[in-house]
C-alpha cells in the first residue's frame, strides 16, 4: 500500500498548498512525508538540498557588507573621529584621582564598516586583530585628535602607559578606554 494514495490526503495536499506561499509549501507534516512515495521522497530531499547549497553560496548582502567610497570611507571616519574625540572630553572631569592620573575613561562606538575603523586608527586593509594599544602622544597622533579639557587651574590630559583599543568585528563597535589626569 506505499504506493496507493487515500483521495483525503491528495485532496488536502493540493488544498494546503494552493492557500499558501512558496516558502511554506515546503513544509511539509510528517503524516504526509510518511505516505509519500519513495520516488516523491527522493525528489523533495533534492529540492531542499539545492535550496540549502544556494542559500549558503548567496552571496552576502549589499547590507551586511557595504561598500564605500574612499571619500565615504574618509568621511565617515572624520565623523566617528570627532563623536570619539567628545566622548572622551564628556567624561574627563576634575575627580581626586586626577592628581595621581589615576581617572579613567571608556567610549564606545559604532562604525559603519571595517574599513572605516581601520581608516580611524591608520591601519592596514589586511588588519584582523581585536586589540590595539598605544601610547598618549601615539594615539593622539594616529587618530589626528587633541583630547585636552581645560579646568579651573589647569588641563587634564590622557595620561598612563597606554591607550587601549578593542574591536568587534560583528557588531562593528569599538571601545577607547584609558586614563587621564594633570
Amino acid at each position: 500500500m506505499a504506493g496507493v494514495k487515500r483521495a483525503s490526503d491528495a485532496q488536502l495536499s493540493t488544498a494546503k498548498r494552493s492557500r499558501t506561499n512558496k516558502e511554506e509549501q515546503d513544509i511539509i507534516p510528517k503524516d504526509q512525508l510518511e505516505a509519500m512515495e519513495k520516488v516523491e521522497l527522493i525528489a523533495h530531499i533534492l529540492k531542499l538540498q539545492t535550496q540549502i547549497l544556494s542559500a549558503a553560496q548567496a552571496p552576502p548582502t549589499p547590507s551586511a557588507t557595504p561598500g564605500f567610497s574612499e571619500e565615504e570611507v574618509y568621511g565617515k571616519a572624520s565623523k566617528a573621529r570627532e563623536l570619539m574625540e567628545k566622548g572622551i572630553k564628556s567624561q574627563m572631569k576634575w575627580k581626586p584621582s586626577c592628581k595621581t592620573s589615576g581617572a579613567r575613561f571608556s567610549y564606545s562606538g559604532v562604525v559603519a564598516s571595517a574599513q572605516v575603523f581601520q581608516r580611524m586608527f591608520r591601519l592596514p586593509t589586511d588588519w584582523k586583530k581585536k586589540q590595539l594599544q598605544f601610547g598618549p602622544a601615539e594615539f593622539q597622533h594616529t587618530t589626528r585628535t587633541n583630547v585636552s579639557t581645560s579646568i579651573r587651574y589647569g588641563h587634564l590630559n590622557i595620561t598612563g602607559k597606554n591607550v587601549t583599543v578593542r574591536w568587534d568585528a560583528s557588531d562593528l563597535t569599538f571601545t577607547v578606554t584609558g586614563s587621564y589626569g594633570l
